[in-house]
């Protein structure tokens, strides 16, 4: 479920950075969860960090890698963008492997909770709101009956990441885009291109597996300007692990 919602993530913001034009300006947001937790994203043109609690992620698009670190561990792991796609390449070829035996209509039924042929894809528009100062327009996406995701976006800020830089590290096309986990995320990122802005706010459903989670977060601070080097450094003293992300080949 966790790899599912991350995925779902990347995929939306791809394309939504896709409609912003780049710019020199670091960003600083910071969101508050329906828990009341909080979660920073940093931007600068050739990074980007997610600190979200025990876990924060860290993109570097000059180098093409992505590095999570968990600090009740104290360890982090590192992936390049190739290493990934051939995990996931590996992934996709065993399931289908896996799949190969299994009657028509319970492979479709399996696909179908793995996320593969959950229905239609449908963005619709909605009203407008301020959040965190910023004038935002509501758009409600779905996904059949397994997703639901409402977003707030403003197209007032702007972010300093080369849109196609983002969409390489976040990209769902590929030789792993065919398996079945990843249809249905290729056709929610082709319907994204419908909507315009950064999200400040969002709250997301998810029926998968007989399980399901919501979760909700809205901006509550957006500073402007130069985002420190060392806020995209590994703090000092933790171990280097193997990326969870390249045991997804061999599970």
């Amino acid at each position: 479920m966790r790899a599912f919602k991350r995925s779902l993530a990347l995929a939306g913001g791809a394309l939504v950075l896709a409609a912003l034009p780049a710019a020199a300006e670091d960003l600083t947001i910071v969101f508050k969860d329906s828990r009341g937790a909080t979660e920073t994203q940093y931007y600068t043109a050739g990074k980007m960090r997610n600190a979200a609690g025990d876990h924060d992620s860290i993109m570097d698009f000059s180098n093409g890698t992505i590095t999570t670190i968990d600090h009740k561990r104290k360890e982090y792991s590192q992936v390049t963008l190739d290493q990934l796609e051939a995990a996931m390449k590996q992934a996709s070829a065993q399931m289908e492997q896996s799949m190969a035996s299994v009657p028509p209509a319970m492979r479709q039924k399996m696909e179908q909770m793995m996320g593969g042929a959950v229905g239609e894809v449908t963005v619709t528009r909605g009203g407008t709101r301020k959040v965190a100062g910023y004038d935002t327009q509501q758009y409600t996406v779905t996904m059949g009956d397994s997703i639901k995701n409402e977003l707030w976006n403003t197209t007032a800020l702007q972010i300093p990441i080369d849109p196609a830089q983002f969409r390489k590290m976040a990209g769902f096309s590929g030789s792993f885009a065919g398996g079945p986990m990843m249809r249905g995320m290729a056709r929610m990122a082709e319907k994204m291109k419908e909507v315009q802005g950064l999200t400040l706010a969002q709250s997301t459903s998810v029926k998968m597996m007989g399980r399901a989670n919501e979760t909700s977060r809205e901006a509550v601070e957006v500073k402007k300007g130069t985002v420190p080097a060392d806020t995209f450094a590994v703090p000092a003293g933790y171990k280097k692990v193997e990326s969870p992300m390249l045991k997804m080949g061999r599970q």
